[in-house]
């Protein structure tokens, strides 16, 4: 096998976490900020959800590298005059806040990455929002936000975002030029997974369902911006876990090893034995305004990630970052062809 990845890797693996933000939702109603409540308000407290990722999820493997999508303003609510109380506010906020930011970035393996300004723009309902690369009305408008969003970070951070991803993997006719003309090296534009498997449009998951090509990395725009595809959820493994009762859950049980074993076999062998992108996407947080769970999170999906990151430890992967896995491409583009 010809390897195309550093450290002659068989695939490069990255785990993408969103919506790290400055942000408290307080879904118990009781004013104390439990972890599942927790986007990022709390910063490195032991009673916020980046300390709950670092001790039950990133504790099984030391080598990976974490991207956070983070919204530099205030992340915005899913719906108008919401039932509970809501603290939101830009990553440049105060002293704590910034520095938060600044250490994972700066003096961690980890790195923060750009997921907008607000996220999008609330509506009456959780279904009327509207993510906030869709809400563009011309190339002009998008800009100016990017540029506002990236004065924020760098005014938290130093420095400037290399990339970022499109909020909800929602887009429009705007949005890939907003992005090449902005000075980002990489971007995820799409939910591949979901392009493999069939499902949204083209300004959701893209137009290449074939895992051999959409899965790889790609470019975009007149500054050849590399696109990182999502390869894998997080609840990956969620149904092996769910508990049955009687003789068939005993038997469950007792086949579960070999059943995630022939799972990741199936879904992350198949990535690795191509050479593809393993990119895990989950959220930081399950807490929304309305009292619904976010799909794909480190708290509901913990034993599934634990059991894919234990998974990974053996095999012959490159752990980076979306922009470690930009530079190194910049430089070695030709073995990627």
């Amino acid at each position: 096998m010809n390897f195309k990845w550093k450290n002659n890797a068989h695939s490069p693996m990255l785990f993408f976490v969103d919506d790290l933000c400055y942000k408290w939702i307080d879904m118990n109603r009781d004013n104390r900020l439990q972890p599942e409540e927790d986007l990022g308000y709390a910063c490195f407290n032991r009673n916020g959800a980046y300390h709950y990722l670092e001790q039950e999820i990133l504790s099984v493997n030391k080598d990976i590298k974490v991207t956070f999508f983070t919204c530099t303003g205030a992340k915005s609510l899913m719906e108008n005059n919401p039932e509970m109380k809501v603290i939101s506010h830009p990553m440049n906020h105060d002293e704590e806040s910034g520095s938060f930011f600044r250490t994972i970035e700066c003096k961690t393996p980890h790195e923060v990455a750009y997921h907008g300004t607000n996220h999008g723009i609330p509506g009456n309902t959780p279904e009327d929002y509207i993510q906030e690369w869709e809400s563009f009305k011309s190339l002009e408008k998008a800009l100016q936000t990017i540029e506002k969003g990236k004065k924020i970070y760098k005014e938290a951070i130093g420095c400037f975002p290399k990339g970022g991803k499109y909020c909800g993997y929602k887009s429009n006719e705007f949005s890939d030029d907003s992005i090449d003309q902005s000075g980002f090296k990489w971007w995820c534009r799409f939910d591949n997974r979901a392009a493999v498997d069939g499902h949204g449009d083209k300004y959701y998951c893209g137009d290449d369902a074939h895992p051999l090509t959409a899965y790889d990395v790609k470019f975009f725009g007149k500054n050849r911006v590399m696109d990182i595809p999502t390869t894998v959820y997080s609840n990956l493994l969620n149904p092996l876990f769910k508990k049955t009762k009687g003789f068939k859950g005993l038997i469950k049980r007792l086949l579960r090893p070999w059943l995630i074993r022939r799972k990741l076999d199936k879904e992350i062998g198949f990535l690795l034995k191509h050479q593809l992108v393993v990119s895990i996407q989950t959220h930081i947080s399950p807490a929304r305004e309305d009292g619904k769970r976010q799909a794909l999170n480190i708290f509901d999906d913990r034993r599934s990630l634990r059991s894919i990151l234990k998974y990974l430890k053996k095999k012959n992967v490159w752990y980076c970052t979306g922009s470690e896995l930009a530079d190194w491409i910049s430089e070695n583009g030709n073995q990627i062809g």
